[in-house]
């Protein structure tokens, strides 16, 4: 009887505070016509251990950057190792590429700067692809127009690049040369000492020079090849060394002089200290110019780039160093060997 007295007390006691807190809710749900939100109080139970390595990907990243310093280096190199060496073979790449740019560069400039003759000549038909010219052999007004136009671009000596046979004509004209001297030309053609350009003294030391030539090489030189102590007279500038197998004058003019078929050395070469070498650059030039076959020409063409670099070949070929074309010291590749023991042997 009491237990239910006392149930019936509490009972009411709890709807009287009930009933105002709904009154005052249903006073605010009357004012803003909108159903509010039951906001329960914030959680406050705080586990006792977090992983950071569970909880969501947010908190992760943040720890992550977090613990990042204590990262071993291992760690760290390890995800850009890949990187790395790409750059670093890019940058070997480019490297090589700005050697071999260098190389051309300086192939070109020497080129540019090498000695060339009026008419035709060998060395010439590299220039004139530099140039890009019409590759003909033949150094002519064209190609001095524009090799003139090259050097000034380049900004390089013009000192190189010969005269015209007009302007040779008029040096010639305008020289101190005693009349003596061509008039002995004019009545002894076939004397050596009256050819223009003719130095002489040395006649001996060149010969002597031809003698000392490798036997494979000596032997295949023409028997009727003379050799001369001079200054070719085809340029207004004197080689070291000459090979005429036409017999060019001093007026540009061919086939019609005493001096075809000779090798000419300067004493400008004899005092070089390159004697032995530049006699057997000419010697190679009159074997291929005057022994081989046109098939033959074109496979050293092909192989060497040019005759001028094929007669430097063939300096490295029997032993000598001093390469004006191709560098001293330069060696020969496999198929440059082989090709000079197919001529030679």
């Amino acid at each position: 009887m009491w237990i239910l007295v006392v149930i019936t007390i509490a009972t009411a006691i709890t709807l009287l505070i009930t009933i105002p807190d709904n009154a005052e809710q249903s006073d605010s749900l009357n004012e803003t016509g909108q159903t509010q939100p039951i906001i329960g109080p914030p959680e406050t139970t705080i586990p006792e251990k977090i992983n950071l390595f569970e909880v969501n990907s947010s908190i992760l990243n943040i720890e992550r950057e977090r613990l990042a310093p204590t990262l071993s280096l291992e760690e760290l190199v390890e995800p850009t190792g890949l990187n790395i060496e790409r750059i670093r073979a890019e940058q070997s790449d480019l490297l090589l590429q700005r050697i071999e740019s260098f190389k051309t560069l300086a192939l070109e400039v020497n080129v540019l700067l090498a000695d060339y003759l009026w008419g035709p000549s060998t060395g010439v038909e590299e220039l004139q692809s530099i140039l890009g010219l019409v590759v003909d052999g033949v150094y002519g007004e064209e190609t001095r127009v524009a090799h003139l136009a090259e050097l000034e671009i380049r900004k390089l000596a013009a000192d190189n690049v010969p005269n015209g046979p007009e302007i040779i004509k008029a040096s010639s004209s305008a020289s101190a040369t005693p009349p003596a001297a061509k008039d002995c030309f004019q009545e002894t053609p076939a004397v050596m000492s009256c050819w223009p350009g003719y130095e002489g003294g040395n006649e001996s030391t060149i010969e002597a020079a031809f003698n000392r030539l490798p036997a494979p090489l000596r032997n295949r030189v023409p028997s009727d090849v003379t050799l001369v102590n001079g200054c070719h007279p085809f340029t207004n500038r004197c080689p070291y060394g000459v090979m005429d197998s036409y017999g060019w004058g001093p007026d540009g003019q061919c086939c019609d002089f005493p001096w075809g078929r000779s090798i000419w050395i300067s004493n400008r070469g004899i005092s070089s200290g390159h004697l032995d070498d530049i006699m057997m650059h000419e010697a190679f030039h009159a074997v291929e110019f005057l022994t081989l076959s046109q098939d033959v020409r074109s496979r050293i063409q092909s192989v060497f780039g040019d005759s001028e670099r094929a007669a430097d070949g063939a300096v490295a070929y029997f032993g000598g160093n001093w390469q004006h074309y191709r560098g001293s010291g330069t060696g020969l590749t496999e198929s440059e060997r082989a090709l000079f023991d197919e001529i030679f042997n």
